[in-house]
Formats: C-alpha cells, sequence, structure tokens
C-alpha cells in the first residue's frame, strides 16, 4: 500500500452482511413485481431466489449548454487536465487504489479530482487524504451537486469508475453523456454501462490503474474516438425517452394482465 499505510478492507461487517441479506431476500418475498437496473441484478435474483425480474436501466438527459461554474478556478483546474472520481468516497468504489494509482503514475500534466463525501466513515476519508498528502496535484473538492457537477463532468480529461460493486452508476452514465473516456473496473454493470469501450482494470489493483492512467496520457487521440462512441450509446440506450417508455410498456403489461 502508498506512503506505508494499510488499510483493512472490512466491506461489511458479518451484522452488516447479515442485515442486507435479509433485506434482500423479504424484497424478493413479499413483492410481485421488481425491477432492476442491471442484468446482473436481475440473474442474480433469479438464482438466489427463483425470482424473475424486469430489467430497467437507470437513465440520463443529454447534456444542455451550460456556463461553466466558478469550480475549475476554486480548484486550479485546467480544461480536459484532470481524471475525475465521482461518488461517494467508500471502499466499495475503491477510491484509495485510485489516488495510490495517480500517485504511481505521476503524469506531469494531469491532476486527480476527488469529487465526494462520506459523513458517516470519517476514518477512511482521512486515509484517502494521508495517501494523497504531499502530492498537490490531488484535489479534494467534497460533495459536488447541480452545476458544479456539471461542469467538473464536462472538463474533465477521464472519468475514474474503478468500483469493486456497483449498480448501473448514473456518474457513469453522465461522464458517458459529456463524451468522455472512462477508466473502469472490468465488472458485469460497468460493461453494461460500457458496452466494449472501457479502459478495463481488475477492481482493486493499483498496477493496472496506474498503467490505465499512462495510457491514456500517451493516447488521448484515440481516447476521443472512444469517447464519441460512449455518447452514441448514450443517445441510443440510457436517454430518459428511451428509458420512460421501458417503465410506460411494464407498466401497462401489468395492468393489462390483470
Amino acid at each position: 500500500m502508498g506512503h506505508g499505510l494499510e488499510w483493512k478492507r472490512t466491506k461489511y461487517s458479518p451484522k452488516q452482511q447479515k442485515i442486507m441479506r435479509i433485506m434482500e431476500r423479504v424484497s424478493a418475498i413479499i413483492n410481485n413485481h421488481l425491477v432492476m437496473v442491471s442484468q446482473e441484478q436481475s440473474d442474480w435474483y433469479a438464482s438466489q431466489y427463483g425470482k424473475k425480474c424486469a430489467t430497467i436501466p437507470t437513465a440520463v438527459n443529454l447534456p444542455a449548454s451550460f456556463t461553466d461554474t466558478a469550480i475549475l478556478e476554486t480548484y486550479g483546474l485546467k480544461k480536459n487536465g484532470y481524471y475525475l472520481y465521482l461518488g461517494r468516497l467508500v471502499q466499495d468504489k475503491n477510491p484509495d487504489y485510485l489516488i495510490k494509482a495517480f500517485n504511481k503514475a505521476n503524469p506531469s500534466n494531469s491532476k486527480l479530482v476527488i469529487a465526494g463525501s462520506n459523513d458517516s466513515d470519517p476514518e477512511y476519508v482521512d486515509y484517502l487524504h494521508k495517501l494523497a498528502k504531499g502530492n498537490h496535484d490531488i484535489i479534494f473538492t467534497g460533495a459536488v451537486y447541480g452545476l458544479d457537477k456539471e461542469t467538473l463532468l464536462k472538463n474533465c480529461k477521464v472519468f475514474c469508475i474503478p468500483s469493486t460493486i456497483e449498480g448501473l452508476a448514473i456518474t457513469l452514465l453522465e461522464a458517458m453523456s459529456y463524451a468522455k473516456p472512462v477508466i473502469a473496473s472490468d465488472i458485469e454493470a460497468n460493461k453494461e454501462g460500457l458496452g466494449d469501450n472501457g479502459i478495463w482494470v481488475k477492481a482493486e489493483n493499483e498496477d493496472e490503474l496506474s498503467n490505465a492512467i499512462l495510457y491514456c496520457e500517451s493516447n488521448i487521440g484515440i481516447l476521443e474516438e472512444e469517447a464519441k462512441k460512449n455518447y452514441n450509446r448514450i443517445e441510443t440506450l440510457f436517454t430518459w425517452d428511451r428509458i420512460s417508455l421501458l417503465y410506460s410498456d411494464y407498466t401497462n403489461n401489468i395492468i393489462n394482465k390483470r
């Protein structure tokens, strides 16, 4: 682990795991109609509980024109000059591995922005700050919302989602809607979003993340072509115009069967 620091990656305690499994089992038993945001989740309910679920993914609106906020100037960021992590600062999403990988790659012309918070686990957040200590190219913004969030997405060089566990992350779809290349862990949920277009790494693998960052530094032209595919994938599969129709058809089928 970088900087001589180690972190016990508990994920969830046995008690937490038991509670979540009970909640999951109850949801499978008491509900006649279940909708999952990814096929992976639907397959899980089918295999564990024999429950057939509809798969209707999350959706985003295509970006509208807006004037950037002052958040870039506040943190000394340049357009297309930083890698962006956007999400809760929790172990499952692996911001610690991303920070260590960025330290190892040490790109000369890029920064890493960690945008998110976690008031329920200040010890882990403190650990992230210790990992980044001394590297002025790693920026913590805290949680961001509204046009500040949109400004960070719009102007990042690469979006990073190195999670061990995801559903189908809205932040991933939002980054794709801004035609951004994506470094992603090769979990099924990310593959459902990106198709074949990700810069893939193994979850919880510092070396692969570091190599992915170095690849991005040397291959921005190739990444721009991949980013266009990301936008096209959103436009085709994940806009609210399309997803709302799936929900409408789903509810109408339930009504008609009654």
